[in-house]
């Protein structure tokens, strides 16, 4: 082949190749497609949907009816024998539609005209689909089934313990059944997932997962608070109507009192705010080293003596403060003061039953029990021995002038306190050996001198056969005696629970010791 023919055949190829461009450009703006700015392009399909040939509104409007027609499939949430209708929508779906439409409005519409006419052929031939993205909201769906599912629920029942006519008895408890919350939002989400190709027209039913609850306190654990663990007594036999008011109202608010396993008492919640409202009486405290008049004096008493039963029911303390002085109804170190909001006596059950504690304000007499379950061995006993590391002595009287008084007046205000820092053993005994000691806690008591007022006044005839008597001076506070230390705990049946007297109810407030 000659030159000039090779030549030919080459022009006439590319003549035949730029024919058929042409040819394809031809039929594509004769289709109206390229040239339509108002309508999607040909081939174009989203979520299954063609949107080929439309315009927004139009694929909108597609695409709303067949989201819609998935919102609105119906679902059945069952919880143990109730059945919750509800739909995908109310679950929580979501599906942004309007923004594809908007991907496949501009498809073919942006770059210049040769960019335009690849892009289009492309999706002439090989056609594009956009993925409908479903989701469903973490929030709406969490409401839901706390709001729906969760009406349903059975909250378990705790037993609990009572005294009937002189006998512990535990009441029966109840198994519960609770929705697990995030166990059936992944539930539902999962088969929601797996089940969004199905027919729009078929329900789903789906389980929601609910488990049994166990109380916490069952009767078999209630039921053995059957045993007297520990107990004490001191005397109030001495004090003051107002003062033994006060003893006999805290200890009756404490009395009956049910304490489970794992739990804290506080004396000061129990015994309610020491004010005139509330029953409680002015008598006497310490406050700043000081005897004073305050109102709910005296209560640090039933504080104190059930710190002693606790202590035999080996109980575990979590909060205990020595007075400022010395109280003289139980050895160093085994008082244990309240004050205000700031100083209490707090103690935890930390057996395997509950505690049931009665108490006692008859006759001068302040008793408490502690029932509950014994587990200590019986060969096995226990007592508390107080040893003092030093002795603070209270120093010189304090001397207050009185000028209304005549010179040889002399009274005392105020008894002097010896002070203390002390220390409380535990001793433990098996078989009548000692096999362990072990220090409960540290306490220290504040010295106070003995407080006297002395008269100034000058009397221009003094009559040695008139001058009145000096009043005879207290003793100051003795060594506390270590042979007072109470017996270990003994073990005996449940008894009924004591009255306690009933008081008045008035208004004041209280601060400081309560001796």
């Amino acid at each position: 082949m000659t030159k000039k023919n090779k030549a030919l055949a080459v022009f006439f190829v590319l003549g035949c190749l730029a024919a058929v461009l042409i040819a394809g450009v031809v039929e594509v703006i004769s289709s109206g497609v390229m040239g339509d700015k108002d309508k999607i392009c040909k081939g174009v399909k989203i979520g299954g949907i063609s949107v080929s040939g439309m315009t927004k509104e139009e694929a909108k409007r597609a695409l709303n009816d067949y989201v819609s027609d998935i919102f609105n499939r119906q679902v059945v949430i069952q919880v143990s024998e109730h059945e919750i209708e509800t739909s995908f929508g109310e679950l929580g779906m979501e599906c942004e539609a309007d923004k594809l439409v908007e991907k496949a409005y501009s498809l073919g519409k942006e770059g210049n005209p040769w960019k335009r006419f690849k892009t289009l052929e492309n999706v002439r031939h090989s056609g594009k689909t956009y993925e409908l993205n479903f989701d469903i909201s973490e929030d709406i769906l969490e409401e839901f089934v706390e709001k729906e599912c969760t009406q349903y629920d059975i909250k378990a029942k705790n037993s609990k313990l009572t005294l009937k006519n002189g006998r512990f008895v535990a009441s029966q408890d109840q198994i519960g059944h609770e929705v697990q919350i995030d166990k059936t939002i992944e539930r539902i989400k999962k088969t929601v997932t797996e089940n969004m190709e199905e027919d729009t027209s078929l329900s789903i039913t789906i389980e929601a997962v609910v488990e049994d609850t166990v109380p916490e306190y069952t009767k078999e654990m209630v039921s053995k608070c059957q045993d007297v663990i520990g107990k004490f007594s001191t005397s109030y036999a001495t004090s003051t109507a107002a003062r033994a008011n006060n003893v006999q109202t805290a200890a009756g608010r404490i009395n009956g009192t049910v304490l489970y396993p794992g739990k804290t008492f506080s004396t000061i919640k129990v015994i309610k705010d020491r004010t005139e409202e509330n029953g409680y009486q002015s008598a006497s405290e310490y406050s700043s080293g000081k005897v004073v008049e305050g109102i709910g004096g005296g209560v640090c008493q039933v504080s104190t003596t059930l710190y002693n039963a606790v202590i035999n029911a080996e109980l575990e303390i979590v909060e205990r403060s020595p007075h400022s002085m010395v109280v003289g109804y139980v050895d160093v170190s085994r008082d244990a003061a309240i004050s205000g909001d700031y100083k209490d006596f707090k103690f935890k059950n930390n057996t395997d039953a509950p505690i049931y504690i009665a108490a006692s304000a008859v006759n001068g007499a302040l008793s408490f029990q502690i029932y509950g379950h014994e587990t200590r061995e019986p060969n096995r006993t226990i007592k508390f021995e107080s040893e003092i590391l030093e002795t603070i002595e209270p120093g010189p009287d304090k001397e207050v002038v009185d000028n209304t008084k005549p010179s040889s007046y002399r009274s005392v205000t105020q008894s002097a306190h010896v002070g203390y820092k002390a220390r409380l053993w535990k001793v433990v005994y098996v078989d009548g050996k000692e096999t362990e000691r072990i220090q409960l806690n540290t306490s220290s008591y504040s010295a106070e001198p003995q407080y006297v007022t002395v008269g100034s006044k000058k009397t221009s005839k003094p009559d040695s056969s008139k001058e009145p008597k000096k009043s005879k001076e207290p003793k100051k506070t003795e060594k506390p005696d270590k042979t007072r230390n109470p017996s270990a705990t003994e073990t005996s049946k449940p008894a009924a629970t004591p009255k306690v007297t009933p008081t008045p109810q008035k208004t004041s407030t209280q601060a400081g010791d309560n001796p």
